[in-house]
């Protein structure tokens, strides 16, 4: 079926055309036919499914662009998720007589507020700024009758559940209410019928989390060795375009630093970077200028890059979802391409929950690159001594005590097992002798022993035996202090 079979504007398909766009993907064809039926709806797809215009499509066949005031409010997880969508809005809607506006954090609200002042039909924004726009009323929601989330899952790890409840209890003219998630947790589904009820259809694309287009491996690697294996790697790939996702935003950063230092072009993504920064990397990537990008799962939402040879998790993510997102981020048109996960000896629990979320199995590979047996096999648990037995009785004793008793019962069962004596003799247990003999209280040395300077175990202040480091020690004679002419140097 065509674009042209469900009746949109001619303006729309001549800039579907222009994009190289006539046959919809099957998300595409079920939400269109759901919005004509004035539905809510639902949406539960992988990630690059085409579903950010599964959703503008429809909208901006129902908008009237004779009205200059806004209509659709479509809400973003992050800045540039938001950017993004905004200009997918803006290819659409070349030839359409209307406007959009994207309106987020970490930059000034006046330009936003100047935009807002020329009556745009659709807004595009994070929950804060646009909520914040709202309470000084630059957003008039008498008009709005669409409303859309994007990436819900992810709105609810931000914290924005409190803010999208508030922007929804303030909508009273809505018509249609649009959500995506890629992940349907009992969180989201709370979400969902709390809003909008049980009235709303539920378009699910596929039953599996990932396809069979992407090839998942890792390799056992101590984390000690990860960079050495990522090098090699590059280097026997050097034409390949890469990923590589780390955990935290320093990693992300000192890796960039270190590849960049080894003549890779090579650019960081996380969430500390200025906005500009940002915006640049974006670009970056845009023109083709970055080979390997470093991103932290912040971009792992809504990061388009096209033709991705190689996506690297450089160490296992914490939460088993976030894989998905990561390697599924940057699938476009069923290409086929490898995802690659460096493992450590203590990550192996993660990689399991990771193959039981996405339902995939994970193959292991050598650096070489070649599958070998898998080395994640469980170990079994061995008994403690201590099983079964009075905890108390574990700590009770220092280790040092309970190797002065070994020694002394295996000289014991080794003098009784002589031919003088038996085993369970009756013989006294030999009285050990101290390491250091202490001197009688109130008697004074001659002379200390050379090795007691250095642990300080006579005080030349007093006639006592001092306790830790005397001001008359071997600190004070090192250092030349005020007493050290009562050293011999």
């Amino acid at each position: 079926m065509k674009f042209a079979n469900f009746g949109l504007q001619p303006k729309i398909l001549q800039a579907l055309e222009e994009k190289g766009y006539d046959t919809p993907t099957e998300i595409q064809q079920k939400t269109l036919e759901a919005f004509r039926a004035w539905k809510h709806i639902l949406w539960q797809s992988q990630t690059g499914s085409g579903k950010t215009a599964a959703f503008v499509l429809p909208l901006l066949d129902a908008i009237d662009t004779q009205k200059r005031e806004p209509q659709v409010i479509i809400l973003a997880p992050t800045r540039e998720l938001a950017v993004q969508i905004r200009d997918e809005v803006f290819e659409l809607s070349k030839h359409l007589y209307m406007r959009s506006l994207s309106c987020f954090g970490g930059i000034s609200k006046r330009r936003q507020i100047e935009e807002l002042r020329k009556w745009p039909q659709i807004i595009v924004g994070t929950p804060w700024r646009v909520m914040d726009l709202i309470e000084w009323r630059f957003i008039k929601l008498q008009s709005i009758k669409y409303f859309v989330l994007d990436e819900v899952d992810r709105m609810l790890d931000m914290w924005f559940i409190d803010t999208i409840e508030d922007i929804w209890n303030r909508l009273d003219t809505i018509d249609q209410a649009l959500t995506f998630s890629a992940t349907l947790p009992d969180e989201v589904l709370w979400l969902i019928k709390q809003f909008i009820w049980d009235q709303y259809e539920h378009i699910q694309v596929s039953q599996t989390v990932v396809v069979d287009t992407v090839d998942h491996m890792f390799m056992q690697v101590p984390n000690h060795d990860k960079y050495e294996v990522l090098q090699a790697l590059l280097q026997g790939n050097p034409s390949m375009k890469t990923l590589i996702f780390t955990e935290t935003k320093m990693w992300a950063d000192d890796l960039a630093y270190r590849l960049d230092g080894d003549g890779y072009k090579v650019d960081a993504l996380h969430g500390d970077m200025d906005q500009r920064d940002r915006f640049r990397t974006l670009r970056r990537i845009k023109e083709n200028e970055v080979d390997i990008l470093v991103a932290t799962d912040v971009a792992a939402r809504w990061l388009n890059m096209n033709k991705v040879d190689l996506v690297i998790n450089y160490q296992v993510p914490n939460d088993p979802e976030s894989y998905v997102h990561r390697i599924w981020r940057t699938a476009r048109a069923g290409l086929s391409w490898n995802a690659i996960m460096f493992v450590d000896r203590n990550e192996f629990r993660k990689l399991h929950a990771i193959e039981r979320v996405s339902k995939v199995k994970i193959k292991q590979i050598n650096t070489a690159g070649e599958e070998v047996e898998r080395t994640d096999k469980p170990q079994r648990w061995k008994r403690k001594w201590w099983w079964g037995r009075n905890q108390k009785y574990r700590f009770s004793r220092s280790w040092w005590w309970q190797r002065s008793d070994r020694r002394w019962f295996r000289e014991r069962s080794a003098r009784s097992s002589s031919k003088t004596g038996s085993r369970f003799d009756k013989s006294e247990r030999p009285v050990r002798a101290e390491r250091w003999a202490r001197p009688v209280r109130n008697e004074r040395p001659e002379k200390a022993p050379w090795s007691s300077r250095f642990r300080a175990r006579w005080s030349w202040s007093d006639s006592r035996p001092a306790r830790g480091w005397s001001s008359r020690g071997w600190y004070a004679w090192r250092s030349g202090g005020r007493h050290s002419s009562s050293w011999t140097r």
